[in-house]
């Protein structure tokens, strides 16, 4: 992440536009340093901001967003993001009891081993709620991931949902380790 980048940050109850500079004197305004979470939108994961999967960080506001604090982890979950395979947040002290209540309201999920499992809530970006995303930052990411296998109705009804709101997809794909750029596109 560019320091002095602005970013979409969910935080006292509605998005503000913030860098990360400004995000940071905020959050060390409050005396006790509540947690900064991030959201990357193309792959409906959440995590830690020091992510080595993030490595090179967001192209852009709207490739990722922000939330701090607990009402902040909560509204990532309720927008559909699940915890990061690389990061663990689940593994945060805290974390679970935290989010428990979100996970069991829209994933009907018990436990925070069954809502990291991807067995259990596989990775599928199909479940955020981009209408409500779209609104904030009226652009998607670059590329967008969903899973391997789709079948044509799936795809359709994926697409639908974006003409719908009148939003052009960007490549849409998942990812393969075996193509070039590690992406396989559907369209």
């Amino acid at each position: 992440m560019v320091f002095n980048d602005s970013y979409y940050v969910f935080l006292e109850d509605s998005y503000h536009k913030l860098s990360l500079r400004e995000l940071v004197r905020y959050r060390n305004s409050w005396g006790i340093l509540p947690d900064i979470w991030s959201a990357k939108i193309s792959t409906g994961l959440l995590g830690l901001t020091n992510c080595k999967s993030g490595n090179r960080g967001p192209k852009g506001y709207s490739e990722v967003l922000l939330a701090i604090g607990d009402k902040g982890i909560n509204k990532l979950v309720e927008l559909g993001f699940i915890p990061c395979p690389t990061c663990r947040p689940e593994k945060k002290q805290g974390f679970w009891q935290t989010v428990e209540n979100s996970v069991d309201k829209k994933y009907s999920v018990k436990s925070s081993q069954d809502f990291s499992n991807k067995e259990i809530v596989p990775f599928d970006i199909r479940r955020i709620y981009f209408e409500e995303i779209l609104s904030v930052t009226a652009k998607l990411p670059n590329r967008l991931y969903l899973p391997k296998n789709l079948n044509e109705k799936e795809l359709s009804e994926f697409k639908s949902r974006f003409n719908a709101l009148g939003i052009a997809l960007p490549p849409t794909g998942y990812y393969d380790a075996n193509v070039p750029g590690r992406f396989a596109r559907y369209f």
